[in-house]
């Protein structure tokens, strides 16, 4: 079964799985030297023409010709169609088209084959009152409406996929942001893409993303579930009942978070998965993994005056160490980079300041073996910033 996460939230377990996937070189591969030269993201190709209120995008294979495509997700709270942008291999858009017709509020297109026939099909997350959709890839990039999931009263906001009862099929997690108390969910995938209709709620609190990973090397899939609105995030273990219980959460960070999104990854080089994410008001933390699967104390990345919007993971300057990137309100992005330790980043900016970055995706998508960056904006134009490397450190 192949699996295509979405790098804004990864979905991998761990970040090299994760750039594996996206076609981006690690550390093991030969393709470009590793070393400690920084990227630069100057040159660019704007994905469409106008702006409006895109909210993720994702890189992926959709039409099987070896190149990766583009998939921009619309809407948010207002709705619009989602668009398939077919890469040529060099850098550039061979053409563009609609995913479907309907116009809906949509945050997150996961990528993954649920049906099993060897193509990556496309799970729509839509807020209410919208259904929520899988589109079935014919293997061409055509799709056309499979099923559904959840239920078009829930306030989904994105969703992230991994095979949480470990029979070989990709599920999906869905992170609900309700304005009265609220729970988020799990559709267990049936089989041929179709979706139970009993789904499991679990941490019932609002929040707009969570990240699967396994924390205890258990062989379970754990989830990471922020807090979006003023109160306590947890760790909810895995176990073979996936029962997720509150009775076995582990808190992490402050007692009164506003976390838009978190991701997970070893960012001190110690086996043990940590956490980082972006907070509305508490801006970039990373919180360390400990042997007995507690967190420390928050470590501040940035404490800037601008609002972090989106969040991704990638070893962007190949030194087999993880990095960090993120999008605000209204300023340039951040890339910060891991010494290491994950006590010291080189933050560097790139982009311009227009728009809310709200969703990244990273890979060679150029094919010249650097990675490329594609940044979904509201109220500015959804662009992709293309890695050069001036210098090598030999």
């Amino acid at each position: 079964m192949k699996f295509h996460f979405l790098i804004f939230w990864l979905f991998s377990i761990l970040g090299q799985k994760a750039l594996a996937q996206a076609n981006i070189p690690t550390a093991g591969n030969k393709q470009q030297e590793t070393g400690n030269d920084f990227p630069d993201f100057d040159q660019t190709l704007l994905l469409e023409t106008k702006s409006d209120t895109t909210a993720n995008v994702s890189f992926g294979d959709l039409d099987s010709d070896g190149h990766l495509d583009i998939l921009l997700v619309k809407g948010r709270h207002w709705p619009i169609i989602d668009r398939v942008l077919l890469g040529d291999g060099a850098g550039g858009i061979r053409k563009s088209y609609s995913l479907g017709e309907i116009a809906d509020r949509s945050y997150t297109g996961g990528l993954a084959d649920f049906n099993g026939d060897g193509f990556l099909d496309i799970a729509i997350s839509n807020d209410t009152p919208d259904r929520k959709l899988i589109y079935l890839n014919d293997g061409k990039g055509n799709f056309t409406i499979g099923s559904e999931f959840g239920r078009p009263e829930w306030p989904t906001r994105n969703l992230s996929i991994a095979d949480i009862n470990k029979d070989g099929l990709p599920d999906l997690i869905l992170a609900n942001r309700g304005k009265s108390p609220t729970s988020n969910y799990i559709c267990l995938n049936q089989g041929k893409g179709k979706f139970n209709s009993s789904p499991i709620a679990f941490a019932s609190y609002p929040a707009t993303t969570i990240t699967p990973a396994d924390f205890n090397k258990d062989g379970f899939v754990d989830l990471v579930v922020p807090h979006r609105d003023g109160g306590q995030s947890y760790l909810y273990p895995g176990s073979p009942d996936m029962d997720f219980s509150d009775a076995h959460r582990i808190p992490f960070g402050p007692a009164d978070a506003s976390i838009r999104a978190a991701a997970v990854a070893d960012f001190n080089g110690d086996s043990l998965p940590d956490i980082v994410t972006i907070d509305e008001f508490k801006r970039v933390n990373l919180y360390f993994g400990q042997n007995n699967t507690q967190f420390s104390a928050g470590i501040s990345l940035a404490d800037s005056h601008s609002a972090p919007y989106a969040l991704a993971i990638a070893d962007l300057n190949r030194d087999g160490k993880m990095d960090v990137f993120v999008g605000h309100k209204q300023a340039q992005s951040k890339v910060f980079y891991n010494d290491g330790t994950g006590l010291h980043f080189k933050t560097i900016s790139f982009g311009d300041s227009k728009g809310d970055v709200y969703g990244f995706a990273i890979a060679d998508f150029n094919e010249d073996g650097i990675p490329d960056i594609a940044a979904a904006r509201s109220e500015a134009t959804n662009v992709l910033y293309f890695g050069h490397v001036k210098s090598k450190t030999k």
